[in-house]
C-alpha cells in the first residue's frame, strides 16, 4: 500500500522470489519504476514485470480467500496473530486458494479502515526500542514463515526397527558383561542406560550392524577367543 521508496518494492520482488510466492500487487505506488527498484530485484525482475497496479486495496485483493494485514499497531478489540500463527494459517489452506498478505506505507502504514478491510491482522515481533520495520525487512519476515511449513520436509534416513535394536542390545549386553564393564550384580539397572541411549538414537541399519559386530569382537575377547 502506497510504497514509498521504490528500492524497497524492487525488495519485496526478490523476497517473493525467494520464498517461492507469487505475484506482486502494488496500491497507488506512484512512480516506482525507478533504477534503484530494478538493482534491489536482483535475480526477479520478472517479477516487477508481471506486478500488478491498483488504485485502492479492495480492487488488490479481490478474489483473495485470506486477507492477512501485517501491523505494529495494537488494539485491544481487534487482536492481531502473531506471524507464524498467521504463516501456519496460510499454510493450511487448501490447494487452489490464495492468500493476500498486505503492507502499509513507510511511513504511515496501514490505516485503521485498510487494516478492517483486511479482517485478519498479524503482528512481527520486535524490541520495544525500535519497534517499526523497514517496509521490505517486514515483507521478507512474513513472505519466510510463510515459506517454512509449506517447504517439504528433509528426507529422513531409513531407520532401524525396534526390534532390530532389542537384538542388537542384547548382544551389547553380553559383549560388556564379557569384558567386565557391566556388572554381574544388578546387571539390568546398569544397563538400563545404554538401552536408553541406544532406543533414542536414529539409527541405520549398516549402524546396528556395526554395533553388532562390535559387541560380537567384545564377546569374543571376553571368552579368550582370536
Amino acid at each position: 500500500m502506497r510504497p514509498e521508496v521504490p528500492a524497497n518494492v524492487g525488495a519485496a520482488a526478490r523476497t517473493i522470489r525467494n520464498t517461492g510466492l507469487e505475484g506482486l500487487s502494488l496500491v497507488a505506488p506512484g512512480d516506482w519504476r525507478t533504477v534503484d527498484c530494478w538493482r534491489t530485484a536482483w535475480g526477479a525482475h520478472d517479477v516487477l514485470e508481471q506486478a500488478q497496479v491498483f488504485d485502492d486495496l479492495a480492487s488488490a485483493v479481490a478474489g483473495a480467500h485470506t486477507v492477512i494485514a501485517f501491523s505494529g499497531k495494537r488494539d485491544r478489540e481487534r487482536p492481531a496473530l502473531d506471524v507464524r500463527e498467521a504463516a501456519q494459517e496460510v499454510a493450511a489452506m487448501a490447494a487452489g486458494e490464495r492468500a493476500a498478505l498486505v503492507f502499509g506505507a513507510e511511513t504511515s502504514g496501514l490505516t485503521l479502515d485498510e487494516l478492517d478491510l483486511c479482517g485478519r491482522r498479524a503482528l512481527i515481533p520486535s524490541h520495544p526500542d525500535q519497534p517499526s520495520l523497514n517496509l521490505s525487512h517486514a515483507v521478507m519476515v512474513a513472505a519466510y514463515e510463510v515459506f517454512r511449513p509449506s517447504e517439504p520436509p528433509e528426507a529422513r534416513r531409513a531407520r532401524a526397527t525396534h526390534d532390530a535394536r532389542e537384538a542388537m542390545l542384547t548382544l551389547l549386553r553380553e559383549g560388556l558383561l564379557a569384558i567386565g564393564a557391566l556388572p554381574p550384580a544388578n546387571t539390568e539397572g546398569f544397563f538400563g542406560e545404554w538401552r536408553a541411549l541406544f532406543q533414542r538414537a536414529d539409527l541405520t541399519a549398516k549402524e546396528l550392524r556395526l554395533l553388532e559386530h562390535m559387541a560380537r569382537k567384545m564377546i569374543q575377547r571376553g571368552s579368550g577367543s582370536p
